[in-house]
């Protein structure tokens, strides 16, 4: 498995620094890791190969060459297991009675963590199982072009929603969320695009 480190952490911390708010950034980190580090497990448990590990500004992306176990259910939980990680330790911090240091914090990030990822947007995990779902009734290639789209309308709903409430809500990690997740999508367009170009190359060569 190959592992990358994105330099851009860097950026991200003395984004955070200036801000002064570096420390809901390290929760939230070792969160996402956590979060990151539980599909891995779950993905070698039902046979995953994993290709690529890449450490970024938003902590860990996993890839896989393939899911061992190709099936619907198999697939859905290790697509869930990141965001029920998450629910578990907020729960699991909100029982412990004695703790508070960054309690509240703790609690707060590994829920936002949570739903957020369950938003049916791809590639988060929400989007993924949506996906998934799609694949059974209407195919890959109808599924991944819905998806596309049903992303980008969500998606420019949400940054509608925050540009409106921006001032309200003062939370630049949501900011910088959004962006990311647009630069996801755009690479999963991409992605898209081209194995659309292959698959035709492919047909038009068979014919």
């Amino acid at each position: 498995m190959k592992i990358e480190i994105n330099l851009k952490i860097l950026f991200m911390i003395i984004i955070f620094l200036i801000f002064n708010n570096i420390e809901m950034y390290l929760i939230f980190f070792v969160f996402i890791l956590i979060h990151e580090m539980a599909h891995l497990i779950v993905g070698l448990i039902i046979g995953g190969v994993p290709k690529r590990m890449s450490l970024n500004a938003f902590g860990i992306s996993l890839e896989f060459y393939s899911y061992g176990k190709e099936n619907v259910l198999y697939k859905i939980i290790f697509y869930l297991i990141g965001p029920l990680i998450n629910f578990t330790c907020a729960i699991l911090f909100l029982k412990l009675k004695n703790y508070q240091f960054y309690k509240e914090e703790i609690i707060y990030t590994n829920l936002a963590i949570c739903f957020f990822n369950l938003i049916p947007i791809y590639p988060l995990d929400g989007g993924k199982i949506v996906k998934e779902l799609l694949k059974v009734f209407i195919g890959i290639d109808k599924s991944n072009e819905i998806m596309i789209i049903f992303s980008k309308i969500f998606l420019f709903i949400i940054s509608f929603v925050y540009s409106i409430f921006i001032i309200k809500i003062k939370n630049i990690m949501i900011l910088f969320l959004i962006i990311y997740l647009w630069y996801l999508l755009i690479i999963e367009e991409k992605k898209y695009e081209i194995y659309k170009k292959t698959k035709n190359s492919v047909k038009k060569i068979i014919s």
